[in-house]
C-alpha cells in the first residue's frame, strides 16, 4: 500500500473562504447539520466514503427518532447527499413536513480512495505509520486516490453557496461525518487541522446560526433523540429567532 500524499501548502491563518461565504448573506438563518443513521460498515468500523451502503434497522430507527425531534422545529427545506444512507435519513425528516429532500451531489461523503471498504484495524496492520499520520491530521494526509482538502473545500463551498442563496430561514442539511467536520472548516472557519477532534455520532445534529454575516455554532453532536428514547425525541431545538 503506497501513500504519496501531495505536499500540504494550505495556510489556515490566511484562509478567508468562510468569510466570503457568510458575509454575502444578510438575512439571518438557522441551519441543522445532521449525520445519517447507522450502517453495517459503521458497526464494523470500515471506511465508507462514496460507497453506497444502506442503513441497518437500528440506523432506520435512529433516522425516525431524529425526524420526530426535528418535526417540532419549523424547517422549510431539507438538503441531502445523494448516498442512500443520507437520503433515507433526509426523507424521514422531510416527510414530517410533506417535503422532498433537495439532493446536492456536493454533499457526498469524502472519497477515501483505496481505503474504502477497509477496516481501521486492517489499515493499521497494513501501514501503521501512515495511518497514524492520517489520524493526526486527516484532511491533509489523504490515502492514495482519495480527495484532498482543496477538492473537498471547493465542492462544499459550492454547496453552501447554493444553500445560502436560496434564502430560507430554517434549513436542514443531511450528510456524513467527514462532510460535517469539513463544513466546520469551510463554513464556520474552524481550523481544518483540528476538526476531526469533534465527535459526529450517527443521526447527531449540530446547530449553526447566521447573523450579521457571521456563522456561529450553537450546539454540536446532539443525539439525545437517539440516546434518550421518547424523552429525547420531544426535546426542543431552538426558540424563536
Amino acid at each position: 500500500m503506497t501513500n504519496d500524499a501531495p505536499e500540504n501548502t494550505y495556510n489556515y491563518e490566511t484562509d478567508t473562504s468562510a468569510e466570503s461565504l457568510t458575509q454575502k448573506r444578510e438575512q439571518p438563518c438557522r441551519i441543522i447539520l445532521a449525520r445519517h443513521g447507522q450502517t453495517e460498515w459503521n458497526q464494523e468500523m470500515r471506511f465508507q466514503g462514496r460507497t453506497d451502503t444502506p442503513l441497518t434497522e437500528a440506523g432506520k430507527s435512529q433516522a425516525k427518532s431524529l425526524a420526530k425531534r426535528l418535526s417540532r422545529w419549523g424547517f422549510e427545506i431539507v438538503y441531502s447527499s445523494p448516498l442512500e444512507r443520507a437520503l433515507f435519513t433526509a426523507r424521514e425528516i422531510a416527510d414530517t413536513k410533506n417535503l422532498e429532500p433537495v439532493i446536492l451531489p456536493q454533499l457526498e461523503e469524502i472519497n477515501f480512495g483505496i481505503w474504502e471498504g477497509m477496516s481501521i484495524k486492517g489499515i493499521q496492520e497494513a501501514n501503521h505509520e501512515f495511518f497514524s499520520r492520517w489520524r493526526a491530521d486527516p484532511f491533509f494526509n489523504p490515502p492514495d486516490k482519495a480527495e484532498d482538502w482543496q477538492q473537498l473545500s471547493e465542492r462544499l463551498s459550492e454547496a453552501m453557496r447554493i444553500i445560502l442563496n436560496a434564502n430560507h430561514k430554517n434549513i436542514v442539511v443531511v450528510s456524513h461525518g467527514g462532510i460535517m467536520r469539513a463544513l466546520y472548516g469551510v463554513f464556520l472557519g474552524l481550523n481544518p487541522h483540528n476538526v476531526w477532534n469533534m465527535d459526529v455520532s450517527n443521526c447527531a445534529m449540530s446547530g449553526i446560526e447566521m447573523r450579521n454575516g457571521r456563522a456561529c455554532m450553537v450546539f454540536s453532536n446532539d443525539d439525545l433523540h437517539v440516546r434518550a428514547g421518547s424523552f429525547g425525541e420531544n426535546l426542543p431545538i431552538w426558540g424563536e429567532m
